[in-house]
């Protein structure tokens, strides 16, 4: 389903909305976005040919939101099991004065880490995928009530 924002600036093939999040977003403060107040500015793409205080319904596709928290959790917990793995079976033992467990812990913090540091590397990648909102169409404001 398409939300409604309003259009307070043009950049390029994008513009810069802002939109007041749904109650169920408000609630969850799983980002950042949960922890402000009721307003949001998010960065879509125009793909209606949206001005300066026009409204415009934005959508993210179905299986952006997916690919998104599959990018920013799928990775590093990959990662993190990897890392866990190695440290216990091939690190450990190279390392045997050392606590197995500790070994595992550390190598999995790292390897996670560096899943992060590879993920914010390839930024401006993972916005051109499915994850970047568009603004779809203008049109009118919302009514009260059904903002």
């Amino acid at each position: 389903m398409a939300e409604k924002g309003l259009v307070i600036e043009e950049k390029g093939d994008k513009v810069v909305i802002k939109m007041t999040r749904k109650e169920a977003c408000a609630k969850c403060r799983a980002c950042v976005a949960g922890l402000s107040e009721k307003d949001m500015i998010l960065e879509a793409r125009n793909a209606c040919g949206a001005t300066k205080d026009d409204w415009v319904e934005v959508e993210l596709e179905a299986d952006g939101f997916l690919y998104a928290v599959g990018v920013m959790y799928g990775i590093p917990l990959i990662a993190l099991l990897a890392g866990v793995l190695l440290g216990n079976f091939v690190i450990a033992p190279v390392l045997s004065f050392i606590n197995a467990d500790v070994v595992s812990f550390f190598t999995g913090i790292i390897f996670t880490g560096l899943a992060y540091l590879w993920i914010r590397s390839r930024e401006d990648y993972w916005k051109e995928k499915k994850i970047t909102p568009t603004a779809i169409r203008v049109t009118t404001a919302p009514l009260p009530g059904e903002e």
